[in-house]
């Protein structure tokens, strides 16, 4: 074996471990999310679980959709598109 061949196996092993830490991680809250009826909910739910904006754009309601973003990606620029006052104030307060 060189020492290539060794540095690289070491160099390996850990990193397969942080990536399957991250997939656990990413797949930990998924199955409750699933379990879900009403479709705007389970998006929000797997967004959340899985800390992925994508799933924020199949929300149909456009103020929820907007306030998914924003809890997401941690952006205040979001929040400005929320039609509802309530809940625009409220989501600038939280993403803060």
């Amino acid at each position: 074996m060189t020492i290539s061949n060794i540095a690289r196996s070491y160099l390996l092993v850990p990193l397969c471990m942080v990536v399957t830490a991250w997939m656990v991680d990413a797949m930990a809250g998924t199955p409750e999310c699933y379990a879900i009826k009403d479709a705007d909910k389970r998006a929000y739910c797997l967004a959340r679980a899985k800390r992925d904006h994508g799933d924020c754009y199949r929300i149909k309601d456009g103020d929820r959709r907007n306030q998914c973003l924003a809890d997401i990606k941690g952006s205040r620029d979001r929040c400005h598109a929320i039609k509802d006052q309530d809940s625009r104030k409220a989501c600038l307060a939280l993403a803060r």
